[in-house]
């Protein structure tokens, strides 16, 4: 084994540009964030054999005089911080002066650039880390960078490319992300000689719907304030969500960044709204204070860390939970989509409680004879209309946002639910007698789970007690319910891994679903209205079992299919 030693500085230069660039998406990630820091107002991005070739950046920034033009490609050499305590409070996209000086190291690189008020540019010329040329130059306001021939001398770095279209499709992507930060910027793109992409600037919003190729009247915003933090978000409504989630972008002070954890809580709020397999599309934009965030993390800046972790995670989870509660967007399966898988069936997370009694909406399941559609007055404009039953197992409304598809017996279910759940944690789960009490013969696993977790049960309003090795007598259940009650009990108990902590939520949304009114039931338009009314009012989405109370066909998707909208 060789002793160690200290590598030529040829060497260590080639290493640390290899961390910064990587293929020519990073060529135009870190010209592009050179640009945007310039003050640019519009940026043109040209590309030639998906960047291998040329990759040219033209912007109408402020320009760099002739003596930092001189500076700039050198190692560390920067204008943005000057300290160690500005990493601090970074505003900028580059910060680090290593950008310019990793593209130099591996490609031949050309900058013109001429500030405004001077009578002409200059040119600076370096060919993979050495200066060649630097004079002046005729040129337009703002900067020109051209990278040729990267990765030229480095074939083993260039032997894990992909082909030219491929590239070009990363270095628009990244183009792109760039984009959602800065909206207002102009952006065009070419690839050898033909415009693939362009952006006058704009909203966000118009980005991102030009970017998914989706109107506008799909994406839905909001915006949730905390302290220090700010948090934008604009989505897809959950009748359009995708099978991946490589369409949500995240924003960090308008900064690019890819962060699982910030998209897991903002998936982990908006879990009553996108069924398990499908995801949102859209930007999740996070503004605080730059002392609160260190981007100072990954030589490419794609990552950063949060001084207030769980504050900055909490705010996202919050919002996203918020940020659909008040639109009636569930997703809607079309005969042209895959059937979307159930999410699992644990329990809901707690929602608003209601002080309103499900007895009190529905004092008794009644089957009335009725027309297939009652006659209804006019409602006001913000409030559904209901229209009538649909195979004796839906209530169809008509509301601001399109035609909704009521679930009655799931929502009623979750309504008893959401009772039941509340009695219980407030102890006043009533109780009644069997008039004759149940014996039922469990396993001895299953008798071990019934013993072990009495409490509980008795609190849910069972009264138990042994009959025998492996038998139990129930002699009470929960009011309301009687002996189908015991049968619930008895398959959560049979259950395999069926975790104790679990089994409180499983007793209650199978009470609820046994207690809940059935398909081929009817009632009057003013209970319909009150059903979905309370529904609404709650934010509830989904069934305790997590399949949805309601769905949605919006009426930007009816005048799609019509071939009303494009």
């Amino acid at each position: 084994m060789s002793g160690i030693r200290i590598l030529p500085e040829e060497v260590s230069r080639r290493i640390a540009a290899g961390e910064v660039i990587e293929r020519p998406a990073s060529v135009v990630k870190e010209l592009v964030e050179n640009a945007l820091d310039a003050g640019a107002r519009k940026i043109r991005v040209e590309l030639e054999r998906g960047g291998t070739l040329l990759v040219r950046v033209k912007d109408d920034g402020e320009g760099m005089p002739p003596e930092d033009l001189r500076l700039c490609w050198r190692s560390h050499a920067t204008s943005k911080i000057s300290s160690a305590e500005d990493l601090f409070r970074i505003t900028t996209y580059g910060f680090r002066g290593e950008a310019l000086f990793s593209i130099a190291q591996v490609s031949r690189l050309t900058i013109v650039s001429r500030p405004r008020g001077t009578e002409h540019g200059f040119q600076l010329e370096v060919a993979f880390g050495k200066e060649e040329a630097f004079r002046a130059s005729p040129s337009g306001y703002g900067t020109v960078v051209e990278v040729k021939d990267l990765f030229s001398e480095f074939p083993a770095r260039k032997s894990f490319l992909k082909g030219p279209r491929a590239e070009a499709g990363r270095a628009l992507e990244v183009l792109k992300m760039l984009a959602l930060g800065r909206p207002e910027v102009s952006y065009t793109f070419f690839h050898e000689g033909r415009e693939i992409f362009s952006f006058a600037g704009g909203s966000r919003r118009a980005l991102l719907s030009k970017m998914l190729k989706i109107s506008e009247e799909v994406l839905l915003e909001k915006t949730c304030e905390r302290k220090a933090y700010r948090l934008e978000l604009i989505l897809t409504e959950p009748s359009s969500g995708l099978a991946t989630s490589r369409y949500l972008f995240v924003l960090v002070n308008d900064r690019v960044v890819k962060d699982r954890r910030l998209v897991s809580a903002l998936l982990e709020g908006l879990r009553d709204y996108f069924p398990g397999g499908r995801y949102p599309a859209g930007v999740l934009a996070l503004y605080l204070p730059p002392h609160l965030v260190d981007v100072n993390v990954h030589p490419a800046k794609w990552e950063v860390r949060f001084r207030e972790e769980q504050e900055v995670y909490g705010l996202v989870r919050w919002a996203a939970e918020r940020a659909l509660a008040n639109r009636l967007v569930v997703p809607v399966t079309t005969s042209s989509e895959e059937d979307l898988p159930l999410p699992s069936k644990d329990v809901l997370p707690a929602e608003r409680p209601s002080s309103q009694s499900i007895e009190s909406l529905f004092s008794k399941p009644a089957i009335r004879e009725a027309q297939e559609v009652y006659p209804v007055k006019e409602a006001a404009e913000d409030r559904p209309r209901f229209l009538g039953f649909l195979r004796n197992t839906y209530l169809l409304f008509e509301t601001g946002d399109g035609l909704l598809l009521l679930d009655f017996h799931a929502a009623h279910e979750r309504l008893i639910y959401e009772e039941l759940k509340r009695n219980l944690d407030k102890g006043a789960c009533g109780r009644e007698s069997l008039l004759f009490p149940v014996v039922f013969e469990l396993s001895e696993e299953a008798r071990e789970k019934l013993l072990r977790e009495r409490e509980l049960f008795e609190r849910l309003g069972f009264g138990l007690r042994e009959s025998g090795p492996r038998e139990v007598l129930v002699e009470e259940v929960p009011a309301g319910f009687g002996p189908e009650a015991v049968e619930e009990l008895r398959g959560i108990l049979e259950e395999e891994f069926r975790a104790p902590e679990k089994w409180r939520e499983e007793i209650l949304s199978r009470l609820a679903c046994r207690r809940a009114r059935k398909a081929g039931e009817r009632f009057s338009p003013e209970e319909a209205q009150e059903l979905l009314a309370r529904i609404l009012s709650e934010g509830f989405v989904r069934c305790p079992h997590g399949r949805p109370l309601y769905l949605i066909f919006s009426w930007y998707e009816l005048e799609k299919r019509f071939g009303r909208k494009p």
